[in-house]
């Protein structure tokens, strides 16, 4: 996170040196909100790890997740108020939350019923650096559409708080009940996994991607607000606010 949180400081800095230009700058403030459940695959096969009492091989954990994001993000405008093309450079407070609900039944050799249930809770907090190309179309209307891309780099942190519970049932109708409860940090769970698969995870960071469609308007002079339907890491609605400096 230093080594790239250093890099945007170069990239700002250089874009500060070619304000020298026509170009102009805009601070603004925006905040999103949106469901992760493009990331249901993923959180079953790397990071749901075999919990007590629970094998999510045998019956995958239901992922439902939302969450919300907020944001302070300074963008450059090269071409200066008539110009279609900015960079900008944001920090972000990032809120991934998700559900875990999972039940399966079956037959062991010697007849008894096993039902495994687990429930659980993720929450995940990859407050991040990002870095964003945008276009307005027809930069110098009022109101106009804009598209744009971007990515970014957080931590990987985050905790995973799981339930479970084995209910056995014999042939002759004797009923045990086993129940554990386990946390796990986001590191712990990719750890376990890890030494399980005999394989290094791949990222040590937690990767956001953003695509962008949506409308600005001046409001007043050399205000604007800007509302816009994104994939960041996810489906979102974001709003913001910005002032051209």
């Amino acid at each position: 996170m230093k080594k790239i949180a250093i890099i945007l400081m170069m990239i700002l800095g250089l874009t500060f040196l070619a304000k020298a230009s026509t170009g102009y700058f805009e601070f603004g403030v925006h905040y999103s909100t949106w469901n992760i459940d493009m990331a249901d695959d993923f959180v079953n096969d790397n990071i749901t790890p075999k919990f007590k009492y629970y094998d999510p091989n045998k019956g995958n954990f239901d992922f439902n997740s939302d969450g919300n994001n907020y944001g302070l993000e300074l963008r450059f405008f090269p071409g200066g108020k008539t110009g279609s093309f900015s960079i900008g450079l944001s920090y972000e407070k990032n809120n991934f939350k998700g559900t875990l609900d999972g039940t399966y039944t079956e037959t062991d050799s010697k007849g008894n019923t096993v039902k495994a249930e687990g429930h659980g809770k993720m929450d995940l907090t990859p407050d991040s650096f990002n870095a964003n190309l945008r276009w307005e179309i027809a930069p110098t209307g009022r109101i106009h559409p804009y598209i744009g891309i971007g990515f970014g780099f957080g931590k990987m942190s985050g905790v995973l708080n799981v339930h479970t519970k084995q209910t056995i049932t014999t042939p002759q109708g004797y009923v045990s009940v086993e129940e554990a409860d386990e946390t796990k940090t986001l590191k712990q769970a990719l750890d376990e996994l890890e030494e399980e698969e005999g394989e290094k995870f791949p990222l040590k960071f937690f990767p956001i991607v953003q695509l962008q469609l949506g409308l600005r308007a001046e409001i007043l002079p050399n205000v604007y607000i800007l509302v816009e339907g994104a994939v960041y890491d996810g489906l979102s609605i974001r709003g913001g606010l910005a002032v051209r400096l």
